[in-house]
């Protein structure tokens, strides 16, 4: 059942100072499952989307290049490394939204001449402060973001049932950037959580 949205629950002085392009994305949310009870966030094309359970994989790894010398017993190293980003498996709740399920297909069923179904995502880091810390006390700040562009659903792994379990039914997806080398240096501190929480409140 949806309770309602973020935007039910914003003062309407609050809302205009926040402007119209943010409140839109924040329309997206919903109560339900808002993504500040999971301390990260998702962002997909821009909009922040519904809360997952865990997202795991975020990684950043360089391999070296091999070749073989014939004066050399083992393999050597050739730098520059080859640079690869992790997949990352994002686990979630069956919902009646479906919007990861609905980019799988748009990109499994791709056609030239279609739409492209690659999105930018955005993995998001959350960190309640304590209280003790003057002006931002007991707020959530955004503490590292990792941009992943031009990013496929490449993997959709329905819920297993079973007739006596009592688990939560749980969808998984694997997202993967098709341009590991455009990935950059994860920023800090961005302006996300610090919005989230002020007007969620």
């Amino acid at each position: 059942m949806e309770i309602g949205s973020v935007l039910d629950v914003i003062p309407g002085g609050v809302l205009s100072a926040v402007g119209g392009l943010v409140a839109s994305q924040l329309g997206n949310l919903l109560r339900i499952d808002h993504p500040m009870t999971h301390e990260y966030a998702i962002e997909i094309d821009g909009f922040v989307t519904r809360g997952y359970v865990s997202a795991e994989g975020l990684s950043d790894r360089l391999t070296p290049y091999l070749i073989n010398s014939v004066n050399e017993d083992a393999p050597i190293p050739i730098f520059p490394y080859q640079r690869k980003i992790g997949m990352v498996t994002l686990k979630k709740g069956l919902t009646y939204q479906g919007q990861m399920e609905d980019w799988y297909y748009s990109s499994a069923n791709w056609q030239i001449g279609d739409k492209s179904p690659l999105k930018d995502v955005d993995f998001i880091q959350l960190q309640r402060m304590p209280k003790s810390i003057p002006l931002i006390g007991g707020q959530l700040i955004e503490v590292k973001r990792w941009k992943y562009p031009l990013c496929v659903c490449r993997d959709l792994t329905p819920p297993k049932y079973g007739a006596t379990k009592d688990e939560i039914s749980i969808n998984e997806t694997i997202i993967q950037t098709t341009r590991p080398k455009m990935v950059g240096k994860p920023t800090s501190f961005g302006a996300l959580g610090l919005l989230l929480d002020a007007i969620t409140k």
